[in-house]
């Protein structure tokens, strides 16, 4: 071990009074620490019998080499704030990466979620740029945590798993069966603990994988049978909070694809109670909350989670919660209230095309409802070159839906119902079959072809048999 004559000779003069001006910050000018660091910064080269007679009058202090150990210490937790010197330029740049990963989690562990963003994305560029496979894990790591898609997403996954798996391999290569440099040494029995713990995990998160493919994949009842089967063993994992969580997150999922709200609800109140969440997992927690509510006809209820609970947890999603707000407000039948929102919330969700056309379509259906022709016309033949430049990169049910919609204003007013339900768009919709299901935690909260029924028996369109 380093003592810390060794560790203030690796600083130059100038390193090491600044190392001496920052423990001066930490500690009270009077304090010991202090005083002794002052002394091997600027009367270096005395005994430990001399400087324990400067500061305790007496040599050989048992105090003194208590104390030594407390800079010591304080020198171990500071000595990483200087920038190194002398160092390959590969280690400088791997130096600064890690510094940056650092800051960011810092920045992200406080709640400040654009500027933690920011710094991990220049974290990545230099994890890139000096080949360092192993941070890049890291960086992929937090941005999960943090539910920072924007960094690295889930998308990037098989490419990073190859990226690990080539490092692991190259790092194989490259050590196994040499000669050891410094005798034989035994075998590191951390790495057989670490190697028990990650067997626990991969189990459990492998378990939660497939319950999330299930859901993704609408089979519902194999989740269902996946959850059922592993509640038990993952309520006895309280001691790795994140794969509990992220289990019951999976289950709230699952009981809105199903319809369950209720039983959302209930859970809800139980997990607020029995855990202390993260913030990403208790936003995920009180927006699910919030849809089941909005399913359930809770509207009240919904707005006052929605301005309580969801603008403070996340204010950099405005824009989402405000489409929300706007939806509530259409079922409401505040139809100017809500026109004048699903507007406003539309410069926060450009790059969101999916949010940002479902505010578009939400527009529509309130000027329908009003009746408004002339602002209706320009609205769909704005909303139409929209669809037509993200084709393909948007829902299909966007497209069919609004295909429907048009179908609905050049036609008026029809002779029978039956044509209108003869749309192959609304027969698209109805099936819901393939990419046509429809998601209830998705952008569409209000189902359109369940709303296109609705409309056809509207008093503003009573030639409609």
């Amino acid at each position: 071990m380093c003592s810390v004559i060794q560790i203030l000779e690796s600083c130059s003069y100038a390193e090491k009074d600044q190392l001496l001006q920052i423990c001066k910050i930490r500690n009270s000018g009077a304090s010991k620490k202090v005083i002794l660091l002052e002394l091997f910064v600027h009367k270096s080269g005395l005994s430990d019998a001399e400087y324990s007679k400067l500061i305790y009058r007496e040599s050989n202090s048992s105090a003194y080499f208590q104390l030594k150990n407390r800079v010591k210490k304080e020198l171990e937790e500071l000595i990483p704030l200087l920038k190194p010197q002398g160092q390959s330029d590969e280690v400088n740049k791997r130096i600064e990466c890690t510094e940056l990963l650092l800051q960011s989690q810092v920045l992200l562990g406080r709640g400040l979620k654009i500027e933690g963003a920011k710094v991990l994305e220049k974290s990545l560029k230099k994890a890139i740029d000096g080949d360092f496979a192993d941070l890049t894990l890291s960086i992929f790591d937090i941005s999960q945590r943090f539910k920072l898609e924007e960094v690295l997403s889930k998308k990037d996954l098989p490419e990073l798993e190859q990226v690990i798996k080539s490092h692991l391999q190259i790092l194989i290569n490259q050590h196994y069966g040499q000669e050891p440099r410094q005798g034989n040494r035994e075998k590191n029995t951390h790495l057989s603990q670490i190697l028990n713990q990650l067997n626990f995990d991969r189990k459990n998160w492998g378990i939660l994988a497939n319950i999330r493919q299930s859901i993704t994949e609408k089979k519902f009842e194999e989740a269902s049978s996946l959850i059922e089967d592993s509640e038990s063993d993952f309520s006895h994992s309280e001691g790795h909070r994140d794969v509990l969580e992220e289990f019951y997150i999976a289950k709230l999922q699952l009981l809105l694809q199903t319809g369950n709200y209720r039983e959302v609800i209930q859970n809800c109140k139980k997990l607020h109670t029995k855990f202390s969440l993260s913030p990403e997992n208790q936003l995920e927690l009180v927006q699910r909350e919030w849809i089941a509510l909005f399913h359930l006809n809770r509207y009240e209820e919904a707005l006052i989670l929605l301005k309580k609970s969801l603008h403070r947890l996340c204010p950099e999603k405005t824009g989402k919660w405000k489409y929300w707000e706007s939806i509530i407000l259409f079922r409401q039948n505040m139809l100017k209230k809500a026109l004048l929102l699903a507007h406003e919330c539309q410069s926060d969700l450009k790059n969101s095309p999916n949010y940002y056309l479902g505010s578009k379509m939400l527009e529509l259906m309130i000027l329908f409802d009003q009746n408004d022709q002339d602002w209706l016309d320009y609205k769909i033949e704005n909303l139409r070159k929209l669809v037509c430049r993200w084709r393909g990169k948007i829902s299909v049910r966007i497209e069919a839906s609004f295909s429907l919609f048009y179908e609905l204003q050049r036609h008026l007013p029809y002779e029978s119902k039956g044509d209108l339900l003869q749309s192959a768009y609304f027969i698209l919709l109805s099936s819901g079959k393939n990419d046509y299901v429809w998601n209830p935690v998705d952008f569409e909260l209000i189902r359109y072809d369940k709303w296109f029924c609705e409309k056809i028996n509207h008093p503003a369109f009573s030639k409609v048999r």
